[in-house]
């Protein structure tokens, strides 16, 4: 608990003082998924959707990382070294996930559009495939910040599934609120029950943590109290702050099948056309349960 909050605040001051709004990694992730035993010395590939800057780690979380891999994590002068370049300064490279991977004998790739420390796979999420060589290859898939900046979802999301081995895991930490200026996207845990029913995942984790709060005045926006534009309004004063969450998702690969996507019609004012659901229902006997779902909804409410 203690180290959380320390966590946060540290965050929240770095954040302040440099202007940076921190989406990289701190080590409780990587931690997280080995003991829950989703990453250890037997399932040690790990995917980095963008490759991840650490922040704030302590040596004994280093260590705890290393040792669980049954590497020794005897390196001292390399445990301080990074711990020392977690913290963030200007005009310094801040440490990197592959930095302690490297350390814990974990095989450690990234995808993105811009050159890594380490073993970067140069690949445009709005326009390329994943290629042959990374599908199914990967027990672990970090989603940490990337996403929401990235205009075709539908990729992002394909590019993910088709790197994870059947029982791999994709960890998800992702904007679910305020971030009014960061990135393109917002995600709720509608997307990702929906995500998990249309691919057959099953669905590990899924909570929503603090991240400071975002000021709609900062927008450089009018911020009015009014419902719409026809209503008198005066400016929103002190109720234009809203808290900034994180999402975390932890989902699990269950079957080796293509990429699906869902249709999200709860608020549609009709039965949505056939030709249209039958996209949805293509698959053999993995019919998608939402679909179901809808089709029971609209037959009982009588439309």
């Amino acid at each position: 608990m203690i180290a959380s909050c320390v966590w946060r605040v540290l965050r929240d001051f770095v954040s302040i003082c440099f202007g940076w709004a921190l989406m990289g990694m701190n080590l409780d992730a990587p931690i997280y998924l080995q003991r829950q035993g989703y990453l250890s010395p037997a399932r040690n590939r790990i995917l980095d959707i963008g490759p991840q800057t650490i922040y704030f780690a302590r040596p004994e979380q280093i260590r705890e990382i290393v040792e669980r891999q049954g590497v020794s994590a005897s390196d001292t002068a390399t445990v301080e070294r990074l711990v020392y370049f977690s913290t963030p300064r200007p005009g310094e490279r801040t440490t990197m996930l592959s930095e302690i991977t490297d350390l814990a004998n974990i095989e450690y790739a990234s995808i993105d559009v811009c050159p890594g420390l380490k073993n970067t796979h140069i690949l445009d999420l709005n326009f390329d495939v994943l290629p042959d060589a990374l599908r199914g290859r990967y027990d672990v898939v970090f989603n940490f910040g990337t996403t929401e900046h990235i205009f075709n979802q539908w990729n992002c999301f394909e590019v993910i599934h088709d790197a994870l081995k059947v029982d791999g895991v994709v960890y998800h930490q992702l904007p679910a609120s305020g971030y009014l200026d960061h990135g393109y996207f917002c995600y709720t845990p509608l997307f990702f029950r929906e995500l998990a029913a249309a691919n057959a995942y099953t669905i590990e984790q899924m909570i929503v943590t603090h991240a400071g709060e975002s000021r709609i005045d900062e927008l450089g926006l009018p911020s009015l109290d009014g419902e719409t534009l026809l209503k008198p309004a005066g400016h929103l004063n002190g109720n234009n702050r809203i808290p900034a969450l994180n999402i975390h998702v932890i989902l699990r690969k269950t079957v080796d099948a293509p990429f699906r996507v869902s249709l999200e019609i709860a608020t549609a004012h009709s039965v949505a056309d056939q030709k249209m659901l039958r996209r949805y229902r293509k698959g053999g006997n993995r019919t998608i349960p939402f679909v179901n779902r809808l089709g029971r909804f609209f037959t009982s409410n009588g439309r």
